[in-house]
């Protein structure tokens, strides 16, 4: 399962008419302001509320409308609007409301931004977007989440162990274990945390067969 990260609760704080997400999508590479409308991708990791309802629900050709369950009304679209534009959309929901992300990226909470009020922005893992939730309540920690940590058990995490752990033991082939083998095996478990058992097994068999059945098999 992907990362997920708090952004914060629902509110009205800066210039605001009641509690809704202002919600922006800003191409980071030319700086502009995106509608929302026609670039949803990156904002289908978008979770509403306690039990983290996705906001938008994607159709069998690959277009994104909104998950009814999650309880979105859209009260303003983006374009012109009392004379200026309107960078994103409005999304009323309840005062309170938690937020979440869920999927890869970097997290940074901004207080008091004038009429954005509490604002929380997350730019995508590709680092192509920002999304941008304006007049939040309350804002969450801030976070990053690579692919690699989102997922500890992913096939990424366990080739960059099997690597690392390979090189180390190209140089220590004996198969009885060494003062020097339980040294690196508790330096190891120390700095990246994986099972014990799994480390254990990767040295005492590692002269018996590839690596890769030994991590996968």
């Amino acid at each position: 399962m992907s990362g997920i990260t708090f952004k914060g609760r629902v509110g009205s704080t800066g210039r605001s008419t009641g509690p809704h997400l202002h919600v922006e999508v800003q191409d980071l590479a030319t700086g502009a302001f995106l509608n929302p409308e026609t670039i949803r991708t990156p904002l289908a990791g978008l979770r509403i509320g306690e039990k983290r309802i996705p906001a938008l629900i994607q159709n069998p050709q690959g277009g994104f409308s909104f998950n009814p369950e999650a309880g979105i009304t859209v009260t303003s679209k983006y374009g012109p609007r009392g004379g200026r534009q309107h960078k994103g959309e409005d999304w009323a929901l309840p005062e309170g409301t938690p937020i979440f992300y869920e999927g890869a990226g970097k997290y940074i909470p901004l207080a008091n931004q004038g009429a954005y009020g509490n604002l929380s922005t997350f730019n995508t893992a590709d680092n192509k977007y920002q999304i941008r939730l304006g007049h939040m309540q309350s804002l969450g920690k801030a976070a990053e989440l690579t692919r690699t940590s989102e997922n500890p058990g992913s096939v990424n995490t366990k080739v960059a162990e099997a690597n690392l752990f390979g090189a180390l033991l190209n140089a220590v082939q004996p198969k009885e274990k060494t003062l020097q083998q339980q040294l690196m095996e508790s330096a190891m478990a120390s700095t990246f945390s994986p099972k014990k058992s799994n480390i254990s097994t990767l040295l005492q068999y590692a002269s018996s067969g590839p690596l890769d059945e030994i991590i996968y098999g």
